[in-house]
């Protein structure tokens, strides 16, 4: 299985860079290629996957703190939507 893997690996990373840090701290790693874009691009959606949970719910306490969710049938036809 291993064997197979590699030249997916190689595919996707061009290049390592380690890098040396000052004292006892451990290296610094920079990772080059197609890889990066890809762990930049999951980066960005967990970013905007939080944002817009933060969104619903500022959205959801708006409106039952304004009394729009006040009865049984408000709250499910927000569910609805």
């Amino acid at each position: 299985m291993k064997r197979r893997l590699i030249p997916i690996v190689r595919q996707l990373v061009q290049k390592v860079v380690i890098g040396k840090t000052a004292g006892h701290r451990p290296a610094t790693l920079q990772v080059h290629g197609m890889i990066a874009s890809i762990l930049a691009s999951m980066d960005v959606l967990d970013l905007m996957t939080k944002r817009y949970l933060a969104e619903v719910q500022n959205d959801f306490e708006e409106k039952l703190a304004a009394g729009e969710l006040a009865t049984e049938a408000k709250r499910k036809e927000l569910l609805n939507r």
